[in-house]
């Protein structure tokens, strides 16, 4: 394996983190502060989100609202990290996070170099083997420590699964996801500035999958013709007059090694991307 591609594994360990603790952060403070809880005070009148963080997610959010479905989905890695320990709701988090840090110090001390590391790489800076080794154990420890959290308040999935976590296409769309739709997910491009495609493009999509899983496959098809299928978590489409049309559906699944599938008997998990493709000009 080269540089190359451990940076790209490295990242992909973080991305998986940085789902997991999403998912994390919903789950605890809706329950604890109820479903408003990214706006909600405590009772002496303090946020229980940081106002800088609001301020951050707001302005993500408010760039491309379709990018995102909740304010949590817009934290940033480090924004993440932050409302962990934050000492007023360390509390709250503890229970997720004792398997892999002795105390809120051990804690801060990993999770701040977890997020030095994404940072780096995120810029394009120069890693090390080490700090590359790093980024997979570190992620791998966290994300171990949440799922064990999650069974034992019978949280985890009922599914234990391969999903996707990222996808990102050469339009300029890029959406996160940090858990498994309860049904096959749809996502029109249409909606947004980038969902037009033109005869004589080639539509480039990348995927990413939660790196805790391995032994999975990545099959994907559109519905204009046969041809159109293949295999993988990098898609070229050549657009040709074929597909010229109000939608062009391009379906990406994921089908495990299990013998048995979450959806339809068939794979565990599948998004629908939805585009447009206009006709040449004549």
């Amino acid at each position: 394996m080269d540089e190359a591609e451990r940076v790209t594994l490295a990242r992909r360990h973080l991305d998986a983190a940085e789902s997991w603790l999403r998912r994390l952060i919903r789950n605890v403070l809706s329950s604890a502060f109820g479903p408003q809880y990214f706006r909600a005070q405590r009772s002496d009148g303090s946020n229980v989100i940081n106002r800088e963080i609001q301020r951050h997610v707001d302005a993500r959010m408010s760039t491309d609202r379709s990018r995102f479905t909740d304010e949590i989905s817009a934290l940033d890695f480090g924004h993440s990290i932050s409302i962990l320990l934050n000492p007023e709701l360390w509390a709250h988090f503890r229970p997720a996070l004792e398997r892999a840090y002795l105390n809120e110090a051990h804690a801060r001390t990993f999770l701040e170099r977890l997020e030095g590391h994404r940072h780096r790489i995120a810029h394009g800076g120069t890693c090390s083997a080490r700090v590359l080794e790093q980024c997979a154990c570190y992620s791998n420890d966290l994300i171990d420590s949440i799922k064990a959290y999650f069974l034992e308040v019978n949280l985890g999935r009922q599914f234990n699964v391969p999903t996707f976590t990222r996808l990102v296409d050469n339009m300029g769309n890029e959406r996160n996801f940090t858990g498994p739709e309860p049904f096959v997910c749809h996502i029109d491009m249409r909606t947004g500035a980038h969902g037009h495609l033109y005869v004589g493009d080639t539509l480039i999509v990348e995927l990413e999958v939660d790196e805790s899983f391995d032994g999975y496959s990545v099959p994907w098809f559109t519905f204009s013709t046969p041809q159109d299928r293949g295999e993988g978590k990098r898609i070229e489409l050549p657009i040709q007059v074929k597909h010229v049309g109000e939608q062009l559906i391009l379906c990406l699944q994921v089908v495990s090694k299990e013998q048995w599938h979450r959806l339809e008997g068939r794979y565990d998990d599948r998004i629908d991307l939805i585009y447009r493709v206009l006709p040449p000009s004549s």
